[in-house]
């Protein structure tokens, strides 16, 4: 056997072409945000705000369930400056935690497979108004706190992460956490298939009962073990016992169908 050989070597002849080696290979890594300094948090221009905010607590505190009013309006253009900073952090939040999804409603359903959507930037600016205002109700409460900006300063941004963080769980606490890929995911599951979908619920059902309803419970609906153990009405081992048995039956006579059942576990 011959084994061939580039060699590359300095040349001085002006009819040959000069062969460089390839740059190396750039690999674009995900952008990691730095969350921006909170400085300035509000305007400046009303003159005691503190005395706004009581004002605004009396009104809310006779109509619990109604508009806070021009007054409330006023003080969120105070801290317009907060709202700014706030809105800034969104890319340090996506870069940090990641994508979060929530249940779609019934009109955003149509056309449409997943039974989830992305958080958005609009989402998450309606988040930080929300806690804004629970902020400043909460503050009219707190006597010992003398500043408002103080207030805002310590808790507004704990309470925005971990609200975001908590988008994380799925609306139903039987079910196991949401992942990136939950959007592809429906719940009772649905692939994206046709053929995936008839071949897996059609072999499914012809399961003996037990075994189609630890199924359905752990991969159909998504439900932790402990949550698949209550609806058998069983032990958690008994549950994790019977769902290994339906897997080895099927890894045996449908593998198709083992590993397209495996798969869901991804989302």
């Amino acid at each position: 056997m011959i084994e061939l050989g580039l060699i590359i070597e300095p040349v001085e002849q002006q009819d040959l072409i000069h062969v460089q080696d390839e740059p190396a290979l750039e690999i674009a890594l995900p952008q990691v945000f730095t969350q921006p300094p909170l400085s300035v948090i509000q305007r400046g221009k009303l003159p005691n705000v503190e005395a706004l905010v009581a004002q605004i607590f009396r009104r809310h505190h006779a109509n619990p369930g109604g508009a806070l009013g021009q007054e409330y309006q006023e003080l969120v253009n105070e801290f317009q400056p907060l709202f700014t900073w706030a809105t800034a952090c969104w890319d340090y939040l996506l870069s940090t935690e990641g994508c979060r999804f929530i249940p779609r409603n019934p009109r955003q359903k149509l056309g449409m497979r997943g039974d989830y959507r992305a958080v958005t930037d609009k989402d998450y600016s309606r988040l930080v108004h929300d806690l804004f205002r629970d902020c400043v109700l909460e503050f009219a409460q707190t006597p010992q706190v003398p500043l408002l900006s103080q207030w805002l300063r310590e808790r507004l941004w704990p309470l925005i992460h971990a609200a975001y963080c908590r988008l994380e769980d799925p609306p139903d606490p039987r079910q196991r956490i949401l992942t990136p890929y939950s959007y592809l995911r429906c719940v009772p599951y649905e692939f994206l298939n046709e053929f995936h979908q008839d071949l897996v619920y059609g072999t499914v059902r012809k399961l003996p009962a037990r075994q189609q309803q630890v199924i359905d419970a752990y991969f159909f609906h998504f439900y932790t073990a402990a949550a698949t153990a209550a609806q058998l009405g069983c032990s958690d081992e008994d549950a994790l016992l019977s769902l290994r048995q339906s897997l080895t039956r099927l890894l045996v006579q449908h593998r198709l169908v083992y590993c397209l059942l495996r798969q869901i576990e991804r989302y």
